[in-house]
């Protein structure tokens, strides 16, 4: 990769060390010192739809869903669905999208759930993902509809057809969103026989016309783990329940459960974390202190639960985008880096990214490469 380009991005990275260590939720990550962005990569596609976390699959291509939008075939407002399955097949600069699940012209086959996702998994060929309730009767919904229950969904057709789980989590389990942990190609190279949720604690943020937002303050995340042959039983999920002799613990009561991320300036229920494994580095991204402004954080750990370290955390000024401003707004909202374009050596990655704007400009697909910055 073009070093030269690279550098254009480094005042965001520079500027976040210069900020006191009381701003920052944990302290700077001793493996990555930050990430460096190659604008020049950057593509935007199914302008419209947003989310997007993308899992990969046993067949090798990547999936994802999408929300409010028409997907790769459509526009904002053309083929529009409430929930969308996208496949991608190739490489990181040379993929396509295809709409395996959306409306009834364009798709494989029509879209009838109704609702958003923000995490999804594969898992012995079968596709899983939380999925959150749109408006009660109608299609389109806004946050406080989404955050009425977290529902987990699954496919054993690639995305062709969805059933639910008979049981939820809710804002009364003091749970709501649902990110998953990626490891490798359809769960491979995983650290051991369980697939692990991030569950966001609500404590709901409303923006200046009194609507609620998808940030929660204050900001904790808790982690629930499940046998990969027994996902969608209720009864076989544990929860972290704290550290014993340096040692996870874990427990099957919700009143046990206690958070592995905390951060005061609030988190974002879309949440999503990836293995790096040519770093042994679990990274995490969310947003903080301002719903769909850019507010980036990205944290790494050598665990699941943490101990979780900062390596980048964007401020007032360096809001995700503030050195590509002509073609990416102060508007992403969420963040992730699929397994299977992360390289060998762990040292690069693909971005994808999305965010708001009524149709226009980060409410779509985005993918940009990036390098991470090494300490060693």
């Amino acid at each position: 990769m073009n070093s030269r380009r690279f550098a254009l991005s480094l005042p965001l990275f520079l500027s976040y060390f210069l900020c006191s260590a009381q701003e920052l939720p944990y302290p700077p990550s001793p493996a990555i010192k930050g990430i460096g962005i190659d604008w020049a990569t950057h593509q935007r596609h199914a302008q419209g739809s947003d989310n997007f976390q993308l899992t990969w699959a046993d067949d090798g291509h990547l999936y994802g869903i999408w929300g409010d939008g028409g997907g790769f075939a459509g526009t904002n407002n053309k083929y529009r669905v409430s929930f969308g399955v996208a496949r991608i097949e190739g490489g990181a600069d040379d993929y396509t999208g295809y709409d395996r699940y959306g409306h009834k012209e364009t798709a494989e086959f029509e879209a009838t759930v109704i609702g958003k996702s923000w995490g999804m998994i594969s898992v012995r060929k079968n596709l899983y993902a939380w999925v959150h309730p749109d408006r009660e009767g109608g299609m389109w919904g806004n946050w406080e509809d989404h955050h009425r229950e977290s529902r987990l969904f699954v496919s054993k057709d690639k995305g062709a057809s969805w059933q639910p789980a008979d049981w939820a989590f809710t804002p009364g389990d003091g749970l709501i969103g649902g990110g998953i942990l990626q490891f490798g190609r359809d769960y491979s190279g995983a650290r051991d026989k369980y697939v692990y949720h991030y569950l966001v604690q609500p404590g709901f943020h409303r923006n200046g016309k009194g609507q609620v937002t998808e940030l929660q303050v204050p900001g904790r995340i808790y982690l629930a783990r499940v046998s990969k042959k027994k996902i969608m039983k209720r009864e076989s999920y544990e929860f972290f329940a704290g550290l014993s002799e340096g040692r996870a613990a874990w427990s099957k009561e919700l009143k046990d459960k206690k958070p592995v991320f905390e951060d005061k300036n609030g988190v974002g229920t879309p949440v999503a974390v990836s293995y790096n494994p040519g770093l042994k580095r679990y990274l995490l991204t969310t947003e903080h202190s301002k719903p769909e402004a850019g507010m980036m954080g990205i944290f790494d750990s050598p665990e699941p639960w943490g101990p979780w370290s900062v390596v980048s955390y964007a401020g007032e000024e360096t809001w995700f985008g503030h050195d590509h401003a002509e073609a990416v707004p102060a508007n992403c909202f969420f963040w992730c880096f699929p397994t299977k374009w992360i390289s060998g050596d762990g040292g690069s990655a693909v971005m994808v990214f999305t965010g708001a704007g009524g149709g226009n400009n980060n409410d779509s697909f985005n993918t940009v490469r990036v390098k991470f910055l090494l300490s060693r």
